[in-house]
């Protein structure tokens, strides 16, 4: 039974739902509903990736550029302001850290159980449900496909009786034309024809009957079709209910407009800068850098035996051999700002400040005439730098003090102005750094100027072997062994 049954499944007509086996698509959606929440599912994960990779980035730009605002020309509110920006950042990364858990934490995990309580799999392969489904169409459908198996069976004989009855008479006016007419073979002939017309007539009452049969069953059939096809869209109506109320979680979630955090970081963000006082940060250079800072002026001072001391070894102590920082042109460029470094192989080396408390115009003649022995003026030029706030190169010009010319006036000898303290050399040796090793990556491109310097490219990775010195060096090593200084702010740590 099942077997002809299946036979009849295989001639579909026309595309109707009500033709055998067109419910094939009402149970196909079953499968396809499962294979929804796997899209979606994959849908929201990728999302979440993307909501972590930016927040990652958004994290690292705000890091870097904190630290470049810090070691920057920058001061005062405006700084703040700039500072701001990073922060905003920071603030966005973490929201959009809580985006990411939220969709895959809430969102994901949602629908991930729900599929898993609406859809189970059978040891044999597919799903409970889309067998439930079959099963309850072949059975609705069973009975009123047996009977239209019968239908088609009673047309077919019906047709082939019709076919041999048209032949039995078409003999039989052919034999009466011929000439040479037999009455035996004319009355079999006619007789075959009475037969034929016989079994058209009761094959063809036969399939009237049967076709009777099929219309009495049609009604139910199409009832409990109907049955089994509304069970099945309630189990589609609770799907596609699901996925609009999470879509919706999941639009909850990725709108930070109704967020009141986010919110907050732009009112921050624009109070911070709309704070910005332009006279106020004027004012606090003028009294850090400029003439607003107090200055310890010469007075009059009383002979005493520490002073007479300071004088004696004064008296004795060599022509400085320090560094001076003598002019600087700006012109444009596009290169981070170089640290200035102390090169150990050139003429000029660093030497030690005067003791503190020594007045730089009292010095002893004998000094004045060792210093003018030497009438040669050697000048050092830096690389061009660039400031990484103002766009600009820096020309540096390096003089050796010990190399003067007669024409310049005993003010020479005073501090350097552009020290890092008004009594000591910036240029002095530092400390042995502490042994590191950190990976960095190359921000930009950089040419050794010296032997001891390295030589890399943007993106190229080395490892950090030294910390940072007063002047902005570090100590590294490439990747082929070789080890050497490079400026700090041109790379990054990994």
């Amino acid at each position: 039974m099942s077997g002809s049954y299946d036979d009849s499944m295989i001639d579909v007509s026309s595309d109707s739902f009500w033709e055998v086996g067109n419910y094939k698509r009402t149970v196909k959606r079953v499968d396809d509903g499962n294979r929804l929440c796997n899209d979606l599912m994959s849908c929201i994960h990728e999302r979440a990736r993307i909501e972590k990779s930016y927040a990652q980035q958004l994290t690292e730009w705000g890091k870097r550029w904190r630290q470049l605002i810090e070691k920057g020309p920058q001061y005062g509110m405006l700084e703040r302001a700039w500072s701001s920006l990073c922060t905003e950042a920071e603030k966005v990364s973490e929201l959009h850290m809580e985006v990411k858990a939220a969709l895959m934490g809430e969102d994901y995990e949602k629908l991930k159980n729900w599929q898993r309580d609406a859809y189970h799999k059978q040891m044999i392969g597919g799903f409970k449900e889309t067998k439930e489904a079959d099963d309850g169409f072949r059975k609705a459908q069973k009975p009123w496909a047996k009977k239209l198996k019968e239908v088609e069976t009673m047309k077919k004989l019906y047709h082939s009786a019709c076919k041999e009855e048209k032949l039995a008479a078409s003999r039989e006016t052919n034999s009466k034309l011929e000439s040479n007419n037999n009455p035996e073979v004319q009355k079999k002939l006619q007789e075959k024809v009475e037969k034929c017309q016989q079994e058209a007539h009761k094959t063809k009452e036969r399939y009237e009957k049967s076709l009777e049969e099929l219309d009495k069953l049609t009604p139910q059939y199409m009832e409990n079709m109907e049955q089994v096809f509304e069970q099945w869209q309630q189990f589609e109506d609770k799907r596609i209910r699901f996925f609009k109320d999470l879509l919706l979680e999941v639009k909850q979630h990725l709108d930070l407009s109704t967020n009141h955090k986010f919110q907050t970081i732009y009112h921050t963000l624009e109070d911070t800068i709309g704070a910005t006082d332009a006279e106020e940060d004027l004012k606090w250079f003028r009294s850090n850098h400029g003439p607003g800072m107090p200055m310890n002026w010469p007075q009059f001072e009383d002979w005493s035996i520490d002073l007479n001391r300071s004088l004696s070894r004064r008296g004795t102590k060599k022509p400085s051999e320090g560094v001076t920082l003598t002019g600087i042109s700006q012109t444009g460029a596009d290169q981070p700002v170089q640290p200035l470094k102390t090169n150990n192989s050139s003429p000029s080396v660093p030497a030690k400040a005067a003791p503190a408390g020594v007045n730089p115009f009292d010095e002893d003649d004998d000094e004045d005439e060792e210093e003018r022995e030497v009438q040669v003026e050697v000048v050092e030029e830096t690389p061009p730098a660039l400031n990484h706030i103002s766009g600009k190169k820096e020309e540096v010009k390096i003089v050796s003090s010990m190399e003067r010319t007669p024409d310049w006036s005993d003010e020479d000898t005073t501090a350097n102005p552009f020290s890092a303290n008004g009594d000591g050399n910036p240029f002095e040796d530092e400390p042995a750094s502490p042994v590191v090793s950190v990976p960095v990556r190359a921000l930009y491109d950089y040419e050794g100027q010296e032997q001891d310097e390295l030589t890399f490219k943007a993106g190229d990775e080395l490892t950090k072997i030294g910390e940072e010195d007063d002047q902005g060096w570090c100590k590294g090593r490439l990747k082929d062994g070789q080890v050497g200084l490079y400026p700090a702010n041109y790379v990054e740590d990994i």
